[in-house]
């Protein structure tokens, strides 16, 4: 599968969650490959009709023709991508920002006593150090068995900007394809000379750090458990989860070879290893 790497950049705020903490709801330093894989889908879905089967349809061919990598923030100094385990600390004292919302009565339409909370997001400009006001972009890649779908080349449905993950409706979570931000057969994931890439997927030796969530192959990270989200049918999108994977973030490969993202409900867009050599 022909890979291509791309460019986002951030217009609103955009909060990835990353469960809760007291009144805080806190988020990912980074974009899990699933939920590119889902605003690609509901972009494809909406322009077919907007209706529960059009997004069905979307989604199926999205998974069957596409592995989509996860996204993290590009540092514009150094033109390096920050990982969001090994980097937690500078993504939060840089990129991070919260804002305060209040959940409400649907019946009197005032404020729910004691609904106070947070939201945690990847601000859309730079909040702090060298590069404070830039703004926000986040770099990544995908593997693609056709360069259409839908009847629209890849290159349109990410021209046309996505919607990616939570708090929609309060405007957060929207970004664009910068200029220039397309980049196919490009040979490093994420622009990072660390990171090279071929046709099965992001090459790496034993001691390689992989980075974001991986599956199986690596060491020296923590388990932890990992929920994406699933489209429901009856319920939309964001409305379902699926069951749990456990992944490590950041970890060391263990187990050389190909890695490319999952495509199962479970663990989707995390690394998994696909082509390791014989013993």
């Amino acid at each position: 599968m022909p890979f291509t790497g791309f460019i986002l950049e951030l217009e609103t705020p955009l909060h990835i969650g990353a469960g809760r903490g007291g009144m805080l709801l806190r988020g990912h330093g980074f974009i899990p490959g699933h939920v590119v894989s889902y605003a690609l889908a509901a972009a494809i879905g909406k322009a077919g009709g907007g209706q529960s089967a059009d997004f069905s349809q979307a989604l199926d061919s999205v998974l069957q023709h596409t592995r989509c990598g996860p996204l993290f923030i590009r540092n514009p100094k150094e033109q390096q991508p920050f990982t969001p385990r090994r980097d937690r600390i500078t993504i939060e004292n840089r990129y991070l920002t919260a804002r305060t919302q209040v959940a409400l009565d649907v019946t009197t339409g005032s404020a729910i006593d004691r609904a106070l909370f947070e939201v945690e997001s990847i601000a859309a400009r730079t909040v702090h150090g060298p590069c404070r006001g830039q703004p926000v972009q986040l770099v990544g890649g995908l593997w693609h068995t056709t360069p259409q779908l839908a009847g629209k080349s890849l290159h349109d449905w990410f021209s046309r900007g996505l919607l990616l993950g939570g708090e929609l409706k309060t405007g957060l979570g929207r970004g664009a394809l910068a200029k220039p931000g397309w980049m196919p057969n490009v040979p490093h994931y994420a622009q990072c000379p660390d990171w090279p890439v071929n046709d099965h997927g992001l090459r790496r030796t034993q001691g390689d750090l992989l980075p974001g969530p991986s599956l199986d192959g690596t060491i020296n990270a923590p388990w932890q458990p990992w929920l994406g989200r699933r489209f429901d049918e009856k319920l939309g999108y964001g409305r379902r989860f699926p069951g749990a994977a456990l992944v490590r973030m950041d970890a060391t490969c263990l187990t050389p070879g190909d890695y490319l993202p999952a495509t199962g409900e479970v663990g989707l867009g995390c690394w998994t290893c696909v082509d390791a050599p014989a013993d």
